[in-house]
């Protein structure tokens, strides 16, 4: 059947669950995953909890994709979570939401080509001085690939997602069949565990499943008009855990909890005692697979918000354009450029403490959203409930909130520019809803 150009603002209708997975794992599972353990291990010195934990948060992220998987299948539209808030909330709630999603990834997307070019020194030491033409060659490529069209787009998520997912799985078999534990199995006394240490941990984690919702964004696209967005979210939620928590306990098999708390990347630890030298090139090559898949996840969503902003005229109309092979192109090279620019100056990690807040505070609008659209609108077809309405999606609603607060604890000053930030929007909304009066 001959590809037909989309009519403005349409999107193709070709994805499927194993696209939907691929984009969920290769969210989550980054480079995070090199550092988490040994971070972890040292703020939470005790093997049971670590596991409990990584558990534990699974679980958390189960509650909120019963909340997304609701209003996903009730509003299968490209943007995800901007989407919901805009219909419950308007026109301020929805702009917070939408830029901190399109931010959030730009700048994830302009820090995971940096990191590309730092991993790619292990295998080509001589690309030091080269780093940034490396970061924004990267990006290039990726943006560059998503541009010719969808097919494009999702191939290279698919391919990626599942290269990172069996070198994990491979790793998981090494550090138990084949690795001899470096450390003594003998009793010890178990190391007091502070409140502060869990907390710490635990945001670690929550960060190494963040992504979840990534299918989201994407619902207007499959095949089946979002209707399998449930299935895909707990698919890609138990493939990653079950990989998270197999990794974890080969590492603590292998190095025991001090073992893996010393080395900032106690993989290469195992990896070099098995295959020496090569440990090093091992490591580079997954985490290079890694960034890149978790990159291209980025620059595939963020251009969809903008295209959702774009249709509730907060974005001027330009940002519809959606190519013959259903890339929304305008999109798209804003999201590059926005990227490339952060790549250059480094700026980046501010950037990254300030969406840290902000995410965490859309959050838990997306979550109350789920309530107030119940309320006004009860004859929305709803093709996926929420199980346990209204105790289960309370009850999440009450740990983000505890959550963020906690989070705000540590970085005042981080909360008050995101509140800044936020309030921005006010203006922003105004004007655009006059505009859309004058028309």
């Amino acid at each position: 059947m001959p590809l037909t150009t989309p009519k403005r603002g349409e999107l193709l209708h070709i994805l499927g669950t194993s696209f939907g997975v691929a984009v969920a794992v290769g969210a989550m599972i980054g480079v995070g995953i090199l550092r988490a353990p040994a971070s972890i291990a040292n703020d939470v010195p005790n093997a049971f909890l670590i596991m409990a934990l990584w558990s534990i948060a699974l679980l958390h992220a189960l509650l909120e994709a019963n909340v997304i998987a609701e209003l996903g299948t009730a509003m299968p539209r490209a943007g995800g979570p901007y989407v919901y808030v805009h219909r419950a909330f308007g026109d301020i709630g929805g702009l917070a939401v939408g830029w901190t999603l399109w931010a959030q990834r730009a700048a994830s997307t302009a820090a995971l080509s940096i990191a590309f070019a730092e991993f790619l020194e292990l295998l080509w030491p001589g690309s030091r001085n080269m780093a940034p033409a490396i970061a924004i060659a990267m990006q290039l490529a990726l943006f560059g690939a998503n541009l010719a069209g969808l097919r494009e787009g999702r191939t290279i998520q698919e391919l990626t997602s599942f290269l990172k997912a069996l070198a994990l799985s491979g790793f998981c078999i090494v550090g138990f069949l084949i690795f001899v534990p470096m450390h003594e199995n003998t009793a010890q006394p178990s190391p007091i565990v502070g409140w502060v240490g869990l907390i710490a941990a635990y945001q670690l984690i929550v960060g190494a499943y963040s992504g979840w919702y990534e299918p989201a964004f994407f619902s207007e696209e499959t095949r089946d008009r979002g209707r399998s967005l449930p299935r895909i979210m707990a698919i890609g939620l138990f493939v990653t855990a079950a990989l998270y928590v197999s990794i974890n306990a080969a590492l603590l098999h292998a190095l025991g909890t001090a073992g893996v708390a010393a080395k900032a990347l106690p993989f290469t630890t195992v990896l070099a005692a098995i295959g020496g030298s090569a440990a090093a090139a091992g490591v580079a090559v997954f985490a290079m697979i890694s960034v890149a898949s978790c990159a291209n996840a980025g620059a595939m969503s963020a251009p969809r918000v903008l295209l959702a902003l774009s249709r509730d005229r907060l974005l001027p109309g330009l940002f519809q354009s959606v190519n013959k092979g259903g890339c929304p192109s305008v999109a798209t090279v804003a999201t590059a450029l926005a990227a490339m620019a952060i790549a250059l100056t480094g700026s980046f990690n501010l950037a990254f403490g300030l969406i840290a807040t902000l995410q965490s505070a859309a959050f838990i609008l997306v979550i109350l959203s789920l309530f107030v659209l119940r309320k006004r609108e009860p004859e929305m077809t709803r093709p996926f409930r929420a199980k346990g309405y209204p105790w289960l999606p309370a009850i999440v609603l009450a740990i983000d909130g505890a959550l963020f607060v906690l989070f705000l604890t540590a970085d005042w000053t981080g909360g008050i520019v995101a509140a800044v930030l936020w309030l921005l929007c006010i203006p922003f909304a105004v004007i655009a809803r006059r505009a859309r009066s004058a028309r």
